[in-house]
C-alpha cells in the first residue's frame, strides 16, 4: 500500500473516532461527567448529628425527626433519625458512639445493666403513659389477660421492661399467658387482624398508631388498679400513677394507668459547646415543637434535670445554671 493512501486512512479514522466521542457525549452525558464534589454538609468537620428513637409509629421517632429539624434549621447541624427498639437499645447506641442523641425512659437508666458512665442527660423530656389496648369486650382487667394472646413490646425496649414489671405485680406469671414481642407496628396489625388480644405500648400521647386503631375500630384500655400503681411506685419511685384522658383518643373514656419520664441523653465526648447549643436551641424554640408534636407541650423547663438517674453532661449543666440564675 502506498504511503499517501494509509496516511488517508489514518486520518480518517482518527476523525470517525472523534466522531463518536463527541455522540457519546450529546447521547450519554452522564457517563462522561466527572463525580460533583460533596456537599459542604457532608465535608464539614462535625459529624452528622443521629438521633436514636423508636419504632416509627411511636412517639421517639416523630419527635425525634422534629428535633431533628431544629438542629438543622437553628444550628445548621446535618441531623438525622435513627429507627431502633426504642430506650435500652438506645442506651448501647449512643454509649457506643454509634448515635450521638438517644431517647430512654427513666427506669432503663436506673437499671445496674446501663453504663451510666458512657452516657449523660441533656435534658427531661415529657412522660410516657402505659397503654395496655386491646380488642376482646371481654377483658376489662389485668386478671382477664389469664389464657390471651399478649404482646409485652419488642425486645430492649422500655415497653417490655415495663409491662413484665406490671404483670409481676399482677400476680401474672408469663406462662398463664400466650405472650410475643412485637413492635407497636407490629402489635396493631395483630390487634386488626385479631392473631393478638392485648397489646402493651409505652408511649407519649397520643400514640398515633392507637389513634389510628380507635379511628378504625372498637378498642378499649386495660385500667392498671390504684393498688398495684402505688406498689409500683413505692418498688421504683419514678413511675407515677397517672391516667390517660377521655380527650386522648376517640371513644376511649379516661384510664388509669402508670406513666414515667423520657430523657434525651448523649455520651461524655460530644464537646461541651455542642451539647450547650443542642440544649439551648431544643428550649428557645419549643413552641415551634409544641405546634407540630403535642407530646413537646408537656416539656417543662423548670421539671428539666429532676428525677433523672444519671449525670448530666457540662454542656447541660452550663445552661440550666445559666437559665437558673
Amino acid at each position: 500500500m502506498k504511503t499517501g493512501t494509509l496516511i488517508k486512512i489514518l486520518v480518517l479514522l482518527l476523525f470517525l473516532i472523534i466522531g463518536c466521542i463527541k455522540v457519546k457525549q450529546e447521547l450519554f452525558p452522564t457517563m462522561v461527567q466527572t463525580v460533583p464534589p460533596p456537599s459542604e454538609e457532608l465535608t464539614g468537620r462535625q459529624t452528622p448529628l443521629v438521633i436514636a428513637t423508636g419504632d416509627m409509629s411511636g412517639v421517639y421517632f416523630p419527635m425525634g425527626e422534629a428535633m431533628a429539624d431544629l438542629f438543622r434549621k437553628y444550628n445548621g447541624r446535618a441531623s438525622g433519625t435513627q429507627v431502633t427498639h426504642a430506650s435500652i437499645q438506645n442506651t448501647k447506641l449512643v454509649s457506643q458512639k454509634q448515635a450521638e442523641l438517644g431517647f430512654s425512659t427513666v427506669d432503663v437508666l436506673a437499671l445496674p445493666e446501663t453504663k451510666k458512665r458512657e452516657i449523660l442527660a441533656l435534658t427531661g423530656l415529657y412522660s410516657n403513659f402505659i397503654h395496655i389496648v386491646t380488642t376482646d369486650r371481654d377483658i376489662h382487667t389485668l386478671e382477664d389477660l389469664r389464657g390471651k394472646r399478649v404482646s409485652i413490646g419488642t425486645v430492649e425496649s422500655g415497653t417490655k421492661l415495663m409491662s413484665e414489671r406490671i404483670l409481676k405485680a399482677a400476680n401474672l406469671a408469663s406462662n398463664e399467658m400466650d405472650v410475643s414481642t412485637l413492635s407497636f407496628t407490629q402489635s396493631a396489625d395483630a390487634l386488626r387482624n385479631g392473631t393478638i388480644d392485648v397489646a402493651f405500648f409505652s408511649s407519649g400521647l397520643p400514640n398515633p398508631v392507637i389513634s389510628e386503631l380507635a379511628s378504625e375500630m372498637k378498642i378499649s384500655l386495660v385500667p392498671i388498679p390504684k393498688q398495684i400503681a402505688k406498689s409500683l411506685h413505692e418498688e421504683y419511685e419514678f413511675y407515677t400513677p397517672d391516667e390517660i384522658s377521655g380527650q386522648t383518643y376517640h371513644g376511649i373514656e379516661s384510664t388509669p394507668t402508670l406513666a414515667v419520664k423520657n430523657v434525651l441523653f448523649t455520651y461524655p465526648d460530644l464537646p461541651k459547646q455542642e451539647a450547650y447549643q443542642i440544649v439551648k436551641t431544643l428550649y428557645e424554640h419549643l413552641p415551634e415543637s409544641q405546634n407540630d408534636r403535642p407530646e413537646a407541650r408537656e416539656i417543662n423547663l423548670s421539671e428539666a434535670t429532676a428525677g433523672i438517674p444519671i449525670d448530666f453532661h457540662p454542656g447541660a449543666k452550663q445552661f440550666f445554671k445559666e437559665i437558673i440564675h
